[in-house]
This record gives C-alpha cells, structure tokens and sequence, in this order.
C-alpha cells in the first residue's frame, strides 16, 4: 500500500509542531517560575523593611519615654537644687553671724 505524500506531512506535521511547542511552554514555564521567584523576593523583602520599621519606631518610643523621664528627673533636680542652695545661703549667713558675733567679744 502506497500513502500520498501530501497525507504523510499532513499526518506528521502535527507530530513536528509538538517539540517546538513545548519548548515553548517549557520557556513559559520557566519565565513564570521565574515571576513567581522574584515576587517571593519582593514580597519577603518588604516584609524585611516593614520589621525593621516597626522595631525601630518600638526603640523610638522607648528611647522618648526614657526622655520624658529625664526631663521630668531634671526638672526634679533643679527645684532640689534651688532648694538646697537657698538652704546653703541661709547656713552660711548664719555661720558668718556666729563668726562676726564671735569676733566682736
């Protein structure tokens, strides 16, 4: 039995497509593997950043409640200051009375 040519490539041009077309799923494949890696990438290194954001607005906040406090302790010690140098005023006046009276005799 004799088979027409034009029915033997007919009959084996689908059979010729098929390795092109799956290199080129195969590249697709490939390519959206590739997407999918990078969006990963993008997606963990946002996440990254959004840490690092999050714990340095957290030491931020601490770091100015510690600032608050030292201001509130400063102010605390310059009344405590005043106090005792009004206090240091009055003791020295008065020793240098005791002196003067002393001396006077």
């Amino acid at each position: 039995m004799r088979v027409h040519p034009l029915l033997l490539v007919l009959l084996l041009l689908p059979a010729l497509g098929q390795p092109a077309f799956a290199r080129s799923i195969l590249t697709e494949q490939n390519d959206a593997a590739s997407a999918r890696d990078a969006y990963g990438d993008a997606i963990s290194k946002l996440d990254d950043i959004r840490q690092k954001i999050k714990s340095q607005q957290e030491l931020v906040n601490r770091e100015q409640e510690k600032l608050k406090q030292y201001q509130a302790d400063e102010v605390q010690a310059q009344q405590d200051l005043e106090t005792k140098k009004s206090t240091f005023e009055q003791k020295s006046k008065t020793l240098d009375n005791a002196w003067k009276q002393r001396n006077d005799y």
